[in-house]
């Protein structure tokens, strides 16, 4: 937007102050001139005249009684000079400020215009869509990941024109992070010290340029998806990982198949695809042996064994309450005693109930 700055020694400015030197002084002679000349500027500003002030401005600002007196006083003073221009065909009197920044300052209309014309390319989806799809978040200057959410500070993410003071095409647009555009902006030799990289092979997305795309009408409209979400996020100010300009950053392990692990497919590895060879590895691996317990197990009675476990059983009937494992071994079916053995007398004596204390 226009914009005239005066500095804060102004009123004091000799400029101001040789007011007081002119033949025709009073009293209230120099704060006149200089609050004409002020309103005189404010128009140029507003009207992109770049520091002219046609006759008939000087006129509606000092009042026809007046212009006289303060043209002159001003033109002594050096507010301005005096010139002859033709306009239209007409040769007129115009008033050409001073360009002093610690005096009087305004923004010209090339300012202006080039203002206008960042704001209208950078609001245009079809410049922006494709040049965030190919360039990604990363900077083509410096490399590092901007954030497209801070309006200002070195890493926001802005676009720079490759050709300034000409309209944005996708070919001389490209991201730019806030300190590298500025720095360019105001370095004459700004190729040299801000090299363009190559546009990278596999751009970095943030989550939010993601969701942006996924909610963008114009890029769903003409055929631009949603990128996929990068396998590990990179904060705002670090690089993408790229050794080489224009070679993308080996990919962050990634969970295969398998549950395990691994390096991601596709970036140079030449490890198994799809996690198919260790899935076989681990089907075909047997599984893990239980470290034998020290156990001391009685020696096998005659008729004993057992037919499903492997190991003899305890010569016991049962092993107690259902499903209970006695001496750290697999539930086992109670044994028979064979029929024609007869029960022995202490196994007849043992299920009599034992008596405690003196018998009467």
């Amino acid at each position: 937007m226009p914009w005239l700055r005066s500095g804060d020694t102004a009123a004091n400015h000799p400029i101001a102050l040789a007011a007081l030197e002119h033949d025709d002084f009073d009293d209230r002679l120099l704060n006149e001139v200089f609050g004409f000349v002020m309103r005189c500027a404010l128009q140029s500003t507003a009207h992109l005249t770049d520091y002219v002030v046609s006759r008939g401005t000087a006129i509606q600002m000092a009042g026809a009684s007046r212009v006289g007196l303060l043209t002159d006083v001003a033109s002594f003073a050096g507010y301005w000079v005096e010139q002859r221009v033709e306009i239209d065909g007409a040769e007129r009197t115009v008033y050409k400020l001073v360009e002093d920044p610690e005096f009087i300052h305004m923004r010209t209309k090339e300012e202006i215009e080039w203002e206008r014309q960042r704001k209208t390319d950078n609001s245009n989806p079809a410049l922006i869509i494709p040049v965030r799809f190919r360039d990604g978040d990363a900077c083509r200057y410096c490399g590092k990941v901007v954030n497209f959410l801070a309006r200002k500070g070195r890493l926001a993410g802005t676009y720079d024109h490759r050709e300034p003071g000409k309209t944005a095409t996708v070919d001389t647009y490209v991201v730019a992070c806030g300190a590298c555009n500025a720095g360019r902006s105001d370095d004459p030799a700004a190729d040299t010290a801000y090299p363009l990289l190559p546009a990278p092979l596999k751009p970095y997305y943030s989550p939010k340029t993601i969701d942006w795309f996924k909610g963008h009408e114009w890029a769903q409209s003409n055929g631009y998806r949603p990128p996929r979400p990068p396998a590990r996020t990179i904060a705002p100010g670090q690089p993408t990982g790229n050794g080489t300009p224009g070679q993308t950053a080996p990919a962050a392990p990634q969970t295969q198949g398998n549950g395990h692990s691994g390096p991601a497919q596709g970036n140079g590895d030449t490890g198994p695809q799809n996690g198919a060879e260790p899935r076989k590895q681990a089907e075909e691996k047997p599984p893990p042996q239980r470290p034998a317990r020290n156990l001391r197990i009685p020696a096998d009675p005659a008729g004993q064994q057992c037919a499903t476990s492997g190991n003899s059983g305890t010569g016991r009937d049962g092993p107690g309450r259902v499903g209970e494992v006695r001496s750290g071994l697999p539930d086992q079916p109670p044994s028979q005693p064979d029929p024609a053995s007869k029960p022995s007398k202490r196994r007849r004596n043992r299920s009599r109930p034992r008596r405690r204390g003196n018998s009467s």
